[in-house]
């Protein structure tokens, strides 16, 4: 009898047995971390399984351990883990190309950049010296420069130079000669500075660069592969697992799609087309959907930038009684693209900086949206907007995308420029994050640098990194950490239509996340800017390691 009894109990554990799955087999498993999820209620798990570059499961370190076995198992020794960083708005192909060309950010003068120009004129046998970076309200001559010096110290050379936010340039008489620039010339959505006998200086705003587009050497998508490779490599570095690029022509959204399907390219990118007549003409097909790349946005330029007196202001400048700015794109053709964006179930976004080129573009957009919708069109920078208009973000669900680090860049002279009432309307973080709930954060590098812990610090502190001044910049409009990481993850992630696939290290979602050496949510505020990133993983691969 005990015999048949042993032989019943043994049946029944084998047969228990059969009848449990064996721990799963995924790639990796990662445990013994501090990992802010950033789902919905913003929890901390301990550990994750990840299984072809997406996660399995997440959560406390003895349920994944048992459950699961790897081929790659690693401890973390308690490290924070964030989701994958997300630049919301940058102009990625864009910073790569400055990488090879002349780098004037944090000149001090105009003699300052020349001294660099010299430098690079000396080691380049190029033709055309090409550079980004100057900013005349960092120099104690605050005035435009003028190109009077660039014949006698450059006498062989073509110059052109961009200002540091890309809506001016200073070029040199050789080049308006070459481009048929005179005194008479005139373009709409630009200006060309006159001198007093009124002759050119040399500095073209907004549409009047594209005055010299004929005349710039092109850049070869050989040139342009070697930028996007290069522009990854440093945003890898420093965290960013997918980057927003505001601004590409149909043909290198193409260059990215293939530099991706050839395994050079990692990173992923939301890209923006810029408004073309190929576009709205419908020669073109532009929606376009892959794990690694997005496209189904159209980027308007609706005014200038504050910094070149362009942005659009309802009324005059305090430095500047004679001007308003002005509009890029008139208000007809904001209404034409808003119109065709909804009909082809596009999303529309629009760079807008002043008071008035907001105000026209939020009731151009207001007028085709009417009202509730998931468009999730988008206003691109947001800085300066009377706080009659902000409902119009509410009332038409538009996603308000700002660089946290143009407040801190700005906030030295902006006061100077739209004088003290003025400036209590401008770079409205947390007023404009309250009308729908969220924010897209990013950096619009080259503009700024492609450091999101920056970002981040420029968010929570709104001082500079010595800590002006002291409270912040119109600290009202402070936002709290949590704030700010969603911004950069899952809001960043919801305003370009991902927020199933990234954003936040949840089941079924991309394995994309960082390792950083302190918990940036917890530690000093000072603290944040010597945060280092020690690790960057796309697709459950890790891609930098320091």
């Amino acid at each position: 009898m005990n015999s048949i009894n042993r032989i019943l109990s043994l049946t029944l554990i084998l047969t228990s047995l059969i009848g449990c799955d064996p721990n799963q087999q995924v790639d990796v498993i990662i445990h013994n971390a501090k990992i802010y999820t950033v789902d919905e209620t913003f929890s901390i798990a301990e550990a994750m399984a990840i299984k072809d570059g997406k996660i399995v499961e997440i959560g406390p370190e003895h349920t994944i351990l048992n459950k699961f076995m790897a081929t790659e198992k690693l401890d973390m020794n308690k490290q924070v883990i964030l989701p994958g960083l997300i630049d919301a708005h940058s102009h990625f192909l864009g910073y790569g190309l400055t990488l090879n060309q002349v780098n004037l950010v944090g000149t001090k003068s105009l003699e300052a950049v020349y001294e660099i120009m010299k430098a690079y004129a000396t080691e380049n046998n190029d033709d055309w010296i090409i550079g980004r970076g100057w900013d005349q309200n960092d120099w104690d001559e605050k005035s435009f420069p003028t190109n009077s010096d660039l014949d006698s110290i450059f006498p062989s050379k073509y110059v052109a130079i961009k200002r540091i936010d890309g809506h001016a340039i200073l070029v040199s008489k050789n080049v308006l000669a070459l481009a048929g620039i005179t005194s008479e010339s005139k373009v709409a959505g630009g200006e060309i500075l006159l001198d007093r006998n009124g002759e050119p200086t040399g500095v073209l705003v907004d549409e009047a660069m594209s005055l010299i587009d004929s005349v710039i050497p092109e850049v070869t998508p050989e040139s342009k592969a070697q930028a996007l490779l290069k522009a990854q490599e440093n945003c890898i570095q420093v965290g960013l697992t997918t980057v927003t690029d505001a601004g590409l022509t149909i043909e290198e959204v193409s260059q990215i799609d293939a530099l991706h399907t050839n395994g050079q390219l990692s990173i992923r990118v939301y890209a923006m087309y810029s408004a073309r007549l190929e576009i709205l003409n419908g020669s073109r097909s532009v929606s376009l959907k892959t794990e690694r790349l997005t496209a189904k946005a159209i980027k308007v330029y609706g005014d200038g930038a504050l910094g070149s007196r362009g942005a659009h202001l309802l009324s005059p400048y305090s430095d500047d009684s004679t001007s308003v700015g002005f509009m890029i794109t008139p208000e007809d053709s904001l209404h034409m693209w808003a119109k065709f964006c909804k009909s082809n179930n596009l999303q529309l976004a629009v760079h807008c900086i002043g008071s008035a080129g907001n105000r026209k573009t939020l009731n151009a957009m207001a007028a085709v949206l009417n009202g509730t919708n998931d468009l999730r069109w988008r206003i691109e920078h947001a800085q300066m907007i009377h706080p009659d208009d902000h409902h119009l973000f509410r009332d038409n669900n538009i996603i308000p995308s700002m660089q946290p680090t143009h407040v801190t860049s700005d906030m030295y002279w902006v006061e100077e420029r739209v004088g003290g009432e003025r400036k209590e309307w401008t770079y409205s973080t947390h007023s404009l994050m309250e009308q729908n709930g969220l924010i897209a954060l990013g950096t619009d590098f080259p503009v700024e640098g492609i450091e999101p812990l920056h970002t981040y610090y420029a968010a929570v502190t709104r001082t500079d990194q010595t800590g002006y001044p002291e409270g912040g910049f119109l600290p009202g409009q402070l936002v709290s950490r949590e704030e700010a990481l969603k911004g950069m993850t899952i809001w960043a992630a919801i305003a370009s239509f991902e927020e199933e696939q990234k954003g936040s290290l949840e089941p079924g979602k991309f394995a994309d996340f960082v390792v950083l050496d302190r918990d940036i949510l917890q530690c000093a505020p000072t603290e944040i800017l010597s945060t280092n990133v020690l690790e960057t993983w796309i697709n459950g691969s890790l891609k930098y390691e320091k």
